[in-house]
């Protein structure tokens, strides 16, 4: 039995001549947590918006069973701010012609972990990591399949980010719902997310499940030096390989030892302002991607 829950398949989407989604491919699994990332303007909104209905695409297609359920939380919540937290979902659930009152209601309060809220505190009164918890409530009020967020945390301080990301886990591990939430804070991904999707400039550029970007983001010798070019061709000269970003070498410690590179770089008398053993970053790896 097929894993794919969704397949996104050469979507693009222009505005005139601007092309702001090119020939965009990827899948989304079951049970996963799918993190879509991309620095501001690179098409995310866009591509979120095609594929819950909001906007057509101008090719391509969105690949989905018929059953599958998907719902979304696009930019700010959207909320009865002159309700309680019960009130907003009990008005749901009766327009929704949800069956299941009082008992739903605190089952989705309790997921969204808002139990302990005063029940005639007005929505209006939430900070906003319970706004956006109240929000996602709502979106699941009718168990769907998938549930798509678009930077759920931009704005939140530090307590609300960890709400927030116990509520995913709890959604998926205990719900079993598919999710993908696009964000920019890269550090935060990395503790919930399963499959992350990597755009820039419209196009999926690295699409890699969690344990293969660990193998990626290697522990690397790094030499920080003003003199790039002279270390540049010293490496080349030994046959070394290595990767250069700004003023920062990068040589695989599988291929040189730093004690060995210390001995070359000082018989040679090229200075250096250091040298140390570093773990790749999950941002160093992005930046290096998009080639910045």
């Amino acid at each position: 039995m097929s894993k794919k829950l969704l397949q996104i398949q050469n979507i693009s989407k222009k505005y005139g001549k601007h092309k702001v989604l090119d020939d965009v491919s990827f899948k989304i699994d079951k049970g996963e947590i799918c993190g879509l990332v991309g620095e501001n303007g690179t098409g995310k909104t866009t591509l979120i918006r095609i594929m819950t209905g909001l906007i057509k695409q101008t090719s391509g297609k969105i690949i989905r069973d018929k059953h599958v359920k998907v719902s979304c939380i696009v930019e700010s919540p959207a909320l009865y701010l002159n309700l309680t937290g019960f009130e907003n979902l009990n008005y749901a659930l009766k327009s929704s012609g949800i069956k299941g009152g009082k008992q739903r209601i605190k089952e989705i309060l309790n997921l969204v972990g808002l139990t302990h809220v005063d029940k005639k505190k007005k929505a209006k009164d939430y900070s906003l990591g319970m706004r956006q918890r109240l929000a996602i409530g709502l979106a699941i009020i009718d168990t769907p399949n998938l549930l798509i967020l678009d930077e759920p945390i931009n704005g939140l301080d530090p307590v609300g980010i960890k709400e927030l990301r116990e509520v995913l886990l709890t959604l998926k591990n205990k719900m079993g719902i598919t999710i993908m939430v696009s964000s920019h804070i890269l550090s935060e991904l990395d503790l919930v997310v399963d499959r992350y999707v990597i755009m820039h400039k419209g196009k999926v550029i690295k699409d890699i499940n969690k344990e293969d970007l660990k193998q990626e983001l290697r522990t690397d010798i790094v030499i920080e030096t003003n003199l790039t070019e002279q270390v540049m061709t010293l490496l080349s000269d030994y046959h070394i390989p290595y990767t250069v970003n700004h003023s920062s070498i990068f040589i695989n410690p599988e291929d040189y030892r730093i004690s060995d590179l210390m001995l070359l770089l000082g018989s040679k008398e090229i200075e250096i302002d250091s040298i140390a053993n570093r773990t790749i970053s999950f941002e160093d790896y992005y930046l290096s991607l998009i080639k910045v």
